[in-house]
């Protein structure tokens, strides 16, 4: 048996915690729950350099455990240009990549992945891009195309992965930030949580997951909601963010409680 955990939108440096206490308490804990791999779904902070920091700490005290993560839209601030987040060589960043887990026939496949308004049906297409590069945090991310081709990218590269996945005969675990599935968003009832929705990722990205033989779990984040598991035919999606303390996203009072509360942990079997 192997056991797999997963966590998203940690956020240390917006919740103001101590970085070096924080992968102490994050390394004891994975340690004491005999984790074999942790997955990072994205928004460890709001700079590249210090997420890939804080990751190479936290491989480095978790020798027994391999750390892989992804960027979400934070991670993409700051640091890194849109090329280099498709480029980039790390032994713990997963995007656009997979790892197969030693005498089984389990795949983790990790995209950071983006959205194409497709939570926001109804919204124009152009309100929804002056939202995007006019008032909302990601207008600061390096970006030369526009969401929509870039989720297209995102959309091939998954599917180019679950479809080799797929041919191997593998069962797959996919970590990617942007959402999924509709199941916990909030209504379009009105224009500001339209908007925001229309950020969130897209119901394409669903719909693939399901379609290709072999998908069993899907762990993301970005939207900071706490919500159960979502069986969708085959395929399970966890909701894994933790979330921001001043917006009242902690299920508990301190950081280490609610991530622990929050923390997936899967177990699979060859």
């Amino acid at each position: 048996m192997v056991r797999i955990a997963a966590s998203s939108d940690n956020h240390l440096d917006i919740n103001r915690v101590d970085v070096d206490q924080v992968i102490q308490a994050e390394a004891q804990a994975l340690t004491e729950l005999h984790i074999d791999y942790y997955l990072i779904v994205g928004d460890v902070s709001n700079r590249f350099n210090r997420t890939l920091n804080y990751v190479d700490q936290l491989q480095a005290a978790l020798p027994a455990t391999q750390v892989f993560f992804v960027a979400g839209n934070h991670d993409m601030s700051h640091d890194i240009s849109e090329n280099e987040l498709e480029t980039l060589k790390h032994p713990n960043y997963l995007h656009n990549q997979y790892v197969d887990l030693p005498n089984m026939d389990w795949r983790i496949i990790g995209l950071n992945g983006w959205y194409d308004y497709g939570f926001a049906p109804d919204l124009p297409e152009s309100e929804a891009a002056g939202f995007h590069f006019g008032r909302f945090y990601d207008r600061i991310i390096d970006q030369n195309e526009s969401d929509l081709q870039r989720y297209q990218r995102a959309y091939e590269q998954l599917t180019q992965q679950l479809t080799a996945g797929a041919t191997a005969h593998k069962r797959m675990i996919v970590m990617t930030h942007f959402v999924p599935i509709s199941d916990d968003l909030l209504p379009n009832t009105a224009k500001p949580r339209e908007l925001v929705n229309a950020m969130l990722g897209s119901p394409r990205t669903g719909m693939v997951l399901e379609q290709v033989p072999g998908v069993r779990h899907v762990v993301f984040g970005h939207a900071h909601v706490t919500a159960p598991m979502r069986q969708h035919g085959l395929v399970q999606y966890d909701n894994v963010s933790l979330g921001v303390r001043r917006r009242n996203d902690w299920p508990e009072a301190t950081f280490m409680s609610s991530w622990k509360k929050r923390l997936k942990i899967l177990e699979v079997n060859a």
